[in-house]
């Protein structure tokens, strides 16, 4: 039996090896193809397996190389906290008496440094000034890297082992030289392009020549590559069972965040020097009753349109003083529509307003005549409103006297309702004649026309801020003719009810006259 297994061993192993010559016989043969079959396809499964893995664990070196730019941008703001305590140390540990004196107070500068410094460096205004920085230090990282990996044949290449999986090469390596090359050639440049200042690129091999401002510096960036380098070791590797590009995903939009995302990002500017541009409409806003809506909103001058709630024209009101307070303050000094230029202009060139005059925000209104121009128009739409809609007259001007006193922090003394009242009659019938007189109504305009010129008289002299015509208007559609016209207003036939009301106006008004005269 022995003997047999054996004879079927080497007959088996005849007809393997004789497979290419096709002399085996047709069982063996048989028998070797579907062996031959079945270990082609368990090759191919692990050749699909690595590749799917490839494909969608591991980044392609453009998303190794995003990935080592883009964490290198995020930590970039805690760089100066990491040479501020190197810094200490250099000054420190070599001096005998230093070293005394620091005694027990390491702790103290670690907790002061993580949690003061930090925290400050990554506040929004401080990341948006570091951001040409994290550019920089991001794009110098990123060449090294994709260097490294280059010559090492990717992460899994022949020489992986010996160059990107060691830490003090490309970890401490590139981070040594970011530290070097960033500073010293490409901060200059990049702050130039990114805030338009000549001069930066002199001024950086300023900085860099102090004493020991280029080893702090490289010394930061190899500590800090050593910390980021198992950071990234999953990610450029690949982390089974995630795809490659969620890595990515979450460094971009943490970069997004830190560097934009946040209400307090942007370059930091003194209070009131910078007014954004979403908010000019707002400055020289005023309080208006809306006759459309009925309600009474915030008006802008610049715009002359409705722009919203009440709350706008008082959020508008606070920037205004804001930047009359700051312009006072620093000698006249300019406002900018730009944050960039505020930036500019006040920490490194004032020749900037004469640079970019279009940017330079002028003219901001006193509180004083945005509040007379908003005291005429809200008597000018609160009389349209009666005509318009037969509104209740005393409703609007208690709402109207309500807004006075939030909008001037002062008690105003009540309107005389009753002498309003009087003011609408007359201007009631001065609109229907002038209407008659547009529509070229002969027989009012013999009966009536002698009466035009003292209704405006008693108006103006009663109601002096009221806006009757459009040649009298500063904003456009503000008087009475305007607001009547587009709102489709249309004078009765019978003006009998009007020349009544007016003549009683006129009786009470000689009455008073008369009065007034005998008291004399």
């Amino acid at each position: 039996m022995m003997i047999g297994c054996s004879s079927k061993l080497i007959i088996s192993t005849r007809c393997r090896a004789t497979l290419v010559a096709q002399r085996c016989r047709g069982q063996c043969s048989y028998r070797t193809i579907r062996w031959s079959s079945s270990s082609q396809s368990q090759a191919a499964s692990a050749d699909s397996i690595t590749t799917n893995n490839i494909d969608h664990h591991q980044p392609p070196l453009l998303g190794r190389i995003a990935l080592v730019s883009g964490t290198t941008a995020l930590a970039t703001p805690a760089f100066p906290a990491l040479g501020f305590l190197y810094a200490v140390l250099r000054v420190t540990v070599p001096d005998a008496n230093a070293r005394k004196l620091m005694e027990g107070r390491w702790g103290t500068l670690l907790s002061f440094t993580t949690w003061t410094v930090l925290p400050n460096l990554y506040h929004g205004a401080v990341t948006s000034l570091i951001l040409p920085c994290a550019v920089s230090n991001a794009i110098v990282a990123g060449i090294s890297y994709g260097l490294i990996d280059v010559l090492s044949g990717g992460p899994k290449g022949n020489y992986a082992a010996a160059l990107l999986q060691k830490p003090w090469v490309t970890g401490a390596g590139i981070g040594a030289t970011v530290g070097y090359i960033a500073p010293n050639h490409v901060y200059g440049p990049v702050m130039e392009y990114a805030w338009q200042i000549e001069g930066m690129t002199q001024s950086m091999n300023y900085v860099m020549s102090v004493p020991f401002a280029t080893e702090v510096s490289v010394a930061t960036g190899a500590i800090a590559g050593m910390i980021l380098h198992p950071l990234l070791y999953y990610p450029i590797n690949g982390i089974s069972g995630i795809h490659w590009g969620f890595p990515l995903a979450a460094v971009t939009s943490a970069l997004y965040f830190i560097y934009y995302g946040r209400d307090e990002s942007g370059l930091p500017v003194p209070e009131g020097s910078y007014i954004d541009r979403s908010n000019l409409d707002l400055v020289d806003s005023i309080l208006r009753y809306n006759n459309t809506s009925g309600q009474i909103e915030t008006y802008s001058l610049k715009s002359e349109q409705f722009i919203g709630s009440v709350e706008k024209c008082f959020q508008g009101r606070e920037i205004a003083e804001s930047s009359r307070s700051y312009s006072s303050s620093y000698g006249n000094k300019v406002v900018f529509d730009d944050r960039l230029l505020a930036f500019v202009y006040n920490y490194w060139d004032v020749k900037t307003a004469t640079k970019y005059p279009d940017h330079v925000v002028s003219n901001i209104p006193s509180t004083s005549s945005l509040h007379a121009k908003q005291e005429s128009m809200l008597v000018t739409d609160a009389s349209v409103a009666t005509l318009l809609h037969k509104n209740d007259l005393e409703a609007i001007q208690i709402a109207i006297d309500d807004i006075d006193d939030k909008s001037s922090g002062a008690k105003q003394s009540p309107a005389d309702l009753k002498s309003r009242k009087e003011v609408n009659n007359a201007l009631e019938l001065l609109m229907m004649l002038q209407q008659a007189s547009n529509e070229e109504d002969e027989v009012l305009q013999k009966q009536y026309t002698d009466k035009i010129p003292k209704l405006e008289k008693y108006i103006r002299q009663k109601s002096p801020k009221i806006v009757l015509y459009t040649n009298d208007e500063e904003c456009k559609g503000e008087s009475v003719e305007s607001q009547l016209r587009n709102g489709g207003w249309k004078r009765p036939e019978n003006l009998s009810i009007a020349l009544e009301q007016w003549h009683h106006v006129q009786e009470e008004s000689q009455k008073l006259e008369k009065q007034s005269i005998a008291c004399n």
